[in-house]
């Protein structure tokens, strides 16, 4: 990141709407790129840049109406770094995510509600445990009615034209630490009008956030925007479509950006171009007595219908809301963690990628409704308590497994396995998931040559000893045991 900060030589009245600050740099090829900076506190503004270009750049900096505090000009030399760049679409195969200098990515998030508000210390040791475990993105956080992006005025009420700093602190501490382990950071609320976070009713309002929202964030190669959960609960369609696209606008497209959806219910979001992946929202083992029950079951088969979603509409799927372990909703089933192992299976071979919550109460049981807002679980105190949700291990066998293949040429190919959940590059690598052991058909009929087999085991990491079989036809092949099982079949052409 370059940081210019610049104290005005004014006094305003409101610092956040009475001044615009604008910066304006030449890369090293003569290209453009104009970035809003953002009042910080003490009578200082700073703006930030992310570049992505090495050289010597130029800047100058101006204010409306004119401060000579707040003008100026200089350059700076971009290096080369270690640094990967901006999470982005795999330009290759939109099923994926890639960072910038083409380097795929096979996410596995974590969500962790109360990142900024934990002491750093705290926050460190969470999320140096976390990049243990295989993890390499965070969802977070979850501002609140009690912890949102605004002050409020002298009656209690958000005054939408003043920002409440500790909490823009907090979030740019977040996104520091998440950035020096090399993890992406994807916001589950900012903006608010869902879930009971208020949120200003007016367009001029909402671009005030926005605006100040990419000038604190756009600087961080880790930032993605993500405004809100569940949008159709305060949002309708054109609201969501202006929104994305101011974002889009903003930010000049370096970041990644979605809408948490709670039914995937408009396909005209989706195939906006500022929309950049799907956000899903299915849990396992919904409790049958609540009224906000989602339609769902406790069959992880059920996660099958992601190759669809892509097949609509091809662009990366993060199952959002899918494994929350221990969480209210789901009840026992959610602590069922050979359930939500089987799951996460389905999910990464029907075209999925995972974002894991561990709300497990301890010692061992689910949330109850008189601990919803209580901060109970290690999604909310990180390190602060130990972790007692039991789905680590094999979330970190799945990655590992993920991210040993060239998972950057798979694509969903249901048809192609009796079990229906198969990632293929048809000819060339086939990976398929039986959910109970078994006989496996997987139709090589138009995949001559040889074939390497290999069975791995989810539940240990292990994987057994290759055989070979010949293509050309359908292989029928048999699976260990009757527990869950993941095939691979790689072509020895290579």
């Amino acid at each position: 990141m370059w940081e210019h900060s610049a104290k005005a030589q004014q006094v305003y009245t409101n610092p956040f709407t009475d001044v615009r600050v604008t910066a304006t740099f030449v890369s090293p090829a003569g290209n453009r790129v104009v970035r809003e900076a953002f009042y910080d506190g003490e009578n200082t503004w700073r703006v930030r840049l992310a570049p992505d270009a090495i050289g010597t750049w130029k800047w100058s900096m101006q204010a409306e109406p004119a401060d000579a505090g707040l003008t100026g000009d200089g350059t700076f030399v971009c290096v080369p770094s270690a640094l990967h760049g901006p999470l982005q679409v795999n330009p290759k195969n939109p099923l994926w995510f890639a960072y910038a200098d083409g380097t795929p990515v096979y996410l596995l998030a974590f969500h962790l509600w109360r990142s900024d508000v934990l002491e750093e210390s705290t926050l460190a040791q969470t999320l140096d445990f976390l990049k243990t475990q295989g993890f390499n993105a965070i969802v977070s956080p979850h501002l609140e009615p009690s912890h949102m992006a605004w002050m409020r005025t002298a009656d209690g009420k958000p005054d939408f034209s003043r920002f409440n700093l500790a909490v823009w602190h907090g979030l740019d501490r977040i996104l520091r630490l998440s950035a020096e382990r090399e993890l992406v950071l994807i916001p589950f609320s900012i903006l608010g009008g869902t879930n009971r976070l208020p949120a200003p009713c007016d367009e001029a309002g909402r671009d005030l956030l926005l605006r100040y929202w990419v000038a604190r964030w756009g600087g961080f190669w880790n930032a993605t925007y993500q405004p809100f959960s569940e949008w159709e609960e305060g949002y309708k369609e054109p609201e969501i479509l202006q929104i994305g696209q101011r974002l889009y606008e903003l930010d000049g497209g370096q970041h990644l950006i979605s809408v948490h959806s709670g039914y995937a219910s408009s396909e005209t979001v989706q195939r906006a171009a500022w929309f950049s992946y799907h956000t899903i929202q299915d849990k396992l083992g919904e409790r049958p007595d609540q009224s906000e029950k989602q339609e769902g079951n406790s069959d992880p088969a059920k996660f099958r219908r992601l190759a669809e979603l892509y097949r609509r509409v091809p662009k990366p799927i993060l199952a959002q809301e899918c494994l929350w372990e221990g969480n209210y909703y789901q009840g026992e089933p959610g602590l069922d963690a050979n359930l939500l192992r089987r799951g996460a299976w389905v999910i990464a071979l029907s075209g999925g990628q995972i974002n894991y919550a561990d709300e497990v109460v301890p010692p061992r049981r689910s949330q109850r409704k008189e601990d919803m807002g209580a901060p109970l679980t290690f999604s909310d105190l990180g390190m602060a308590m130990r972790p007692h949700g039991e789905l680590y291990p094999a979330l970190t066998h799945l990655a590992g497994f993920m991210r040993s293949l060239a998972f950057q040429r798979l694509s969903p190919r249901p048809e192609l396995a009796s079990t229906g959940i198969c990632l293929a590059e048809a000819g060339r690598t086939y990976v398929v998931y039986t959910l109970a052991g078994g006989e496996v058909r997987v139709d090589l009929k138009q995949a001559p040559g040889q074939f390497s087999v290999q069975w791995f085991n989810p539940r240990t990491g292990e994987r057994s000893q290759k055989t070979k079989v010949a293509g050309g036809q359908e292989r029928r092949l048999t699976a260990p045991d009757n527990k869950d099982w993941v095939l691979l079949l790689e072509s020895h052409r290579g």
